[in-house]
């Protein structure tokens, strides 16, 4: 379970995991297994990027000038890539302030924080061990100890066909 404290101090508990343990002493059920702690981290890191990218997105909502609220344009999927798993956040895009003078164009405030769509840990570290590996062997040994293949609960699959964009949401 992950407590979060918001910024009014209303705190929010997320489950991460759930699970059991017989307490009768074997070497093979002491402590985590490797797919439990993917799990756990990977729950984890999807709670803090969420609240984290939700809290950025409520700051940049109020224009800085006159402190209204800019009109929301739609929502928009965006995934983060981190060494703790793969998670997908909800990104709104505004419109332009009514006032014009902060900002004249859509913002989407997701995109500032997550311009790479990647977080730099997992870029030096997949540098790092790509320096000294082949590309696909450092991400496979990076899979096997870190929980980077964690697939978002909802996956939509896009094509593109005689002009009709035909979606399916990944099962």
């Amino acid at each position: 379970m992950v407590e979060v404290t918001g910024e009014d101090g209303a705190v929010t508990q997320h489950v991460t995991s759930e699970g059991e343990r017989s307490t009768v002493g074997q070497a093979a059920t002491l402590g985590l297994s490797l797919a439990e702690s993917k799990v756990i981290l990977a729950g984890i890191q999807h709670v803090l990027v969420t609240t984290q990218a939700d809290a950025h997105c409520r700051h940049r909502r109020r224009c800085s000038h006159c402190g209204a609220a800019c009109p929301l344009k739609d929502h928009r999927s965006r995934r983060l890539v981190s060494l703790f798993g793969t998670v997908e956040v909800r990104a709104p895009r505004f419109g332009p302030f009514r006032c014009g003078v902060a900002c004249r164009r859509s913002l989407t405030p997701v995109a500032e924080i997550m311009p790479d769509r990647c977080t730099p840990e997992y870029e030096c570290v997949l540098a790092g061990l790509g320096s000294a590996l082949p590309y696909r062997r450092a991400r496979t040994l990076l899979a096997e100890l870190l929980p980077l293949d964690t697939v978002p609960a909802q996956a939509i699959t896009l094509a593109i066909d005689a002009g009709h964009v035909k979606f399916r949401r990944a099962a």
